[in-house]
């Protein structure tokens, strides 16, 4: 058995995740240090004391107002929408707090997909952002939960945890706290549901990641040990020590990489998050500027608008650590973006992982590079095989799946034991992701599973092919990617007519423009065919309609 590993181990701490955070001292953020802040408006911002006592007051009023963690521990699931503000970080940590489990759902949301995320996870508790107020009613509606049961988080110019049927609201000044149960049993760590990540399946039935105290702790602390003794090793040769870090949470709290790369990272190393509501072009440029933004996580097509928009100057010049992830990034591009990044003197270093594994699995140590499109070296602690459908290791050269094991890995899927048992093979969980060993490093080359990836989300062709049947003109469907510059892909159906001529293209793209939210559309558009190819007990052959696909792109750049 050919295994990966780091040469090191790390040793973790026996602790829940608030108390890592807020009573160990392992945690470098200081009482009164601004640990999330309005971009907007930098006056409007939460230290690590005044983060602590709202966290606390969220908590009890979850508990006492809405019984959230009343009957033990990592049961009651509350389900957060919301742009981007630093009042989430509160919510999160008090839904923590109060025993409940955080579960984000994508401010791009329909009512529909809001309203299947609250019924998945047999939520009583829907807490909105003011903006998704008329998308959280509508999703309340349509999951039959009362009003009294649904919040609005308001964190500007004040802060703000409202119940929308009334009666029932958070006294962020004087109201009652309550602070966390301490846990320090290591299998009552193990075992722990506090953060609940949802993952689109091949079927088109989104699937619950269980993230545990033990998890999120071991993703925080692991790379840890590494980054801070080569800053110390650095200072103490005489190097100068790295800038505080900044950076600007651009991306949605609905993955990983918002609610480990916002939530909780930045505060273990004493660093400052400014939230923008929304992504939007000109305002992230005015923002890394005007901050002095130092670090920052973001996907390939990000990167690429950097690399190529002729409105990029100087405003990455502050920028010292940069990494991307989501979707592979090429040589080429990280090239490109590695000279607009620090004045010329920032690498971009690349990292891969899941929800499933917590993200990172692999990691560059802090003081490397690479700049061949590699995803890193694994990190301590993991380990990682690369085999066929047989689960035999494969010759170093040829692609392979990926499959990984370690502390950071999920207990499995919320309240599916058999997507659970599909996704492991013994005690190893299967990535789906197909990447080949070149001189000792691996490149992820194609993804076993039928997922597309749009900047970085996640996209279930069966969701889209489900949907589209149901028009009563439409007879079939599937629905393959088409690579586009960034990484990305984006979907492309193609549509048995029941009738030929029944519907135009714009026909069948505002079919799905009325029920999938915004990064699900079918930029890649829309193709009529008389049959879609099958095997021989009837199952689409996708690999056919890529092939097609690709033909058809190559023609039309003729």
């Amino acid at each position: 058995m050919r295994i990966y590993k780091n040469k090191n181990t790390v040793d973790l701490p026996k602790v829940d995740l608030p108390t890592l955070l807020f009573d160990s001292e392992h945690c470098l953020a200081q009482e009164d240090t601004p640990l999330h802040l309005s971009a907007a408006n930098p006056a409007i911002h939460l230290t690590k004391a005044t983060l602590r006592v709202l966290t606390e007051r969220i908590a009890h009023f979850l508990r006492h107002s809405l019984s959230v963690g009343s009957q033990g521990s990592y049961k009651d699931v509350v389900v957060v929408c919301s742009s981007g503000q630093p009042a989430v970080a509160a919510l999160f940590f008090g839904i923590i707090a109060a025993g409940g489990i955080f579960s984000a759902a994508s401010p791009s949301h329909t009512p529909e997909e809001l309203a299947r995320q609250v019924t998945q996870g047999k939520s009583k508790v829907l807490v909105v952002s003011s903006d998704k107020r008329e998308v959280g009613l509508k999703a309340a509606q349509l999951a039959g939960l009362p009003l009294d049961r649904v919040l609005i988080l308001e964190g500007e110019p004040q802060w703000e945890l409202k119940c929308v049927g009334g009666g029932k609201s958070l006294d962020a000044v004087n109201g009652e706290q309550m602070t966390w149960r301490r846990v320090t049993d290591e299998e009552e760590l193990k075992r722990s549901l506090i953060v609940l990540l949802y993952s689109s399946g091949t079927t088109g039935v989104p699937k619950g990641v269980m993230l545990s105290h033990y998890n999120l702790v071991a993703q925080l602390y692991i790379p840890s040990i590494q980054a801070r003794a080569h800053v110390a090793a650095a200072v103490e040769a005489g190097e100068p020590a790295p800038s505080p870090f900044k950076t600007l949470a651009h991306l949605p709290i609905a993955h990983i990489a918002g609610v480990f790369g916002y939530l909780i990272s930045p505060f273990f190393s004493g660093g400052s998050v400014y939230w923008m509501s929304k992504f939007s072009w000109k305002p992230f440029l005015e923002y890394f500027k005007s901050l002095q933004i130092t670090g920052f996580y973001t996907v390939p097509s990000i990167y690429l608008r950097i690399a190529k928009s002729p409105d990029v100057t100087d405003q990455f010049d502050t920028v010292e650590v940069a990494i991307t992830g989501a979707a592979p990034m090429d040589a080429e591009l990280q090239q490109a973006a590695n000279r607009r990044l620090g004045k010329g003197k920032t690498r971009i270093s690349q990292t891969w992982g899941l929800s499933e594994t917590t993200g990172a699995v692999t990691a560059m140590p802090r003081g490397a590079s690479d700049i061949t499109g590699s995803i890193s070296p694994v990190l301590p602690n993991m380990e990682m095989r690369c085999v066929d459908d047989e689960y035999r290791d494969v010759t170093p050269g040829q692609p392979g799946e990926l499959i990984v094991r370690g502390p950071f890995v999920t207990n499995g899927y919320y309240d599916n034991e058999e997507a659970t048992k599909a996704t492991f093979h013994q005690d190893w969980f299967l990535t789906g992701d197909i990447a080949v060993e070149r001189s000792g490093k691996f490149y992820i080359v194609d993804r076993k599973k039928e997922l597309l990836k749009y900047k970085g989300l996640q996209i279930a062709p069966a969701e889209l092919e489900n949907h589209l049947i149901t028009h009563e003109k439409i007879l079939e469907a599937a629905v393959v990617g088409v690579p586009i510059e960034g990484g990305s892909e984006v979907p492309r159906a193609y549509v048995v007519l029941r009738e030929r001529g029944g519907l135009s293209e714009e026909d069948v793209k505002a079919f799905v423009r009325g029920h999938l939210a915004e990064y699900k559309q079918l930029r890649g558009g829309v193709r009529f065919v008389d049959e879609l190819p099958k095997n021989a007990v009837g199952k689409i052959l996708r690999r056919e309609l890529r092939d097609k696909a690709r033909v058809e792109e190559t023609r039309a750049k003729l």
